[in-house]
């Protein structure tokens, strides 16, 4: 690795973005470099700009997904060759995505198939993370539980094994009579994706005695009631709470997608690399941004 690189920084609390060059990186026991080959966009991004949460080291580097090859391993090595890879970002500068390169965990890291590109495998880590840790970590939702919403891309939906779809355009209110149609009375387990305040609110309200629902955003609903458990989900590895159950995840990731389980999400590849996040990220704010996740590569000019 060269002595600088180009990285996409946020130099403090609501900023904006600035491109600018960081330092080469160093690596520790169980570290691996790679230089990014894509970079997926998440809306937790501009979220973390503009809300000015999660992150408290700057300045700062954001980007949760990443997927590119090893150039270089740690000095107590996993025995890990130099190959394509992927896997999870964490929340401090030298481990996140909006850079041409980072280091990642090897126990967070997974070998990217040969039937994925790049593009394909940057789609995983992120949304599989926090969807894996909702369902079986801190809140632990039944996983056959088959129930889904957004109505717009239906037919991909129901490919991908939902048995049930609801339009996610209708006002919330609605949604309550809508489930009850199909499921009955009483919802013991919800996961919610969305997670801003009305819709926490929402689904809440849906929750019966002694049900479950999980975040991915900060908690806008009561967490001390004894009836109903709100988890919280933070998609970071290396928290305490989670490092078996996202080292276990990685450990199967692979098979799980060569046996065709698991799926990459449909991308739109965005060129331009590091300097079109920013005006892509508001696209993700504007919601102008459906059934696709969009993709940067940070090399491009």
């Amino acid at each position: 690795m060269q002595n600088t690189q180009n990285a996409l920084f946020l130099n403090h609390k609501h900023a904006d973005f600035t491109l600018g060059l960081a330092l080469s990186l160093k690596l520790g026991d169980g570290e691996i470099l790679v230089k990014i080959r894509a970079a997926a966009l998440n809306p937790v991004d501009w979220k973390i700009q503009k809300w000015g949460f999660l992150v408290e080291e700057y300045p700062a580097v954001l980007g949760s997904d990443v997927a590119g090859d090893v150039v270089a391993v740690g000095t107590v090595s996993l025995g890990l060759l130099l190959e394509t890879d992927f896997g999870s970002s964490l929340p401090y500068p030298d481990y996140s995505a909006f850079q041409e390169y980072c280091k990642l965990k090897e126990d967070f890291s997974a070998k990217i198939p040969s039937a994925l590109s790049y593009e394909q495998a940057s789609t995983f880590p992120c949304a599989l993370l926090a969807a894996y840790q909702g369902l079986y970590n801190d809140a632990s939702l039944l996983s056959n539980y088959h129930h889904c919403l957004p109505q717009t891309h239906a037919e991909k939906l129901k490919s991908l094994g939902a048995t049930h779809i609801i339009d996610r355009t209708i006002l919330l209110d609605s949604i309550h009579t809508r489930l009850v149609e199909i499921i009955g009375s009483g919802v013991k387990y919800i996961f919610d994706a969305v997670s801003e305040p009305e819709t926490q609110k929402a689904t809440y309200d849906l929750l019966s005695p002694g049900g479950k629902l999980a975040l991915v955003l900060p908690v806008h609903v009561p967490m001390d009631s004894e009836e109903k458990i709100v988890s919280f989900t933070i998609g970071y590895p290396d928290a305490a709470h989670n490092r078996v159950c996202v080292k276990t995840m990685y450990s199967g990731i692979e098979a799980l997608i060569e046996e065709g389980t698991l799926k990459p999400s449909n991308i739109e590849i965005v060129p331009g690399g590091l300097g079109v996040i920013v005006e892509n990220l508001q696209r993700l704010e504007n919601n102008q941004v459906s059934g696709v996740k969009l993709i940067i590569r940070p090399s491009d000019n």
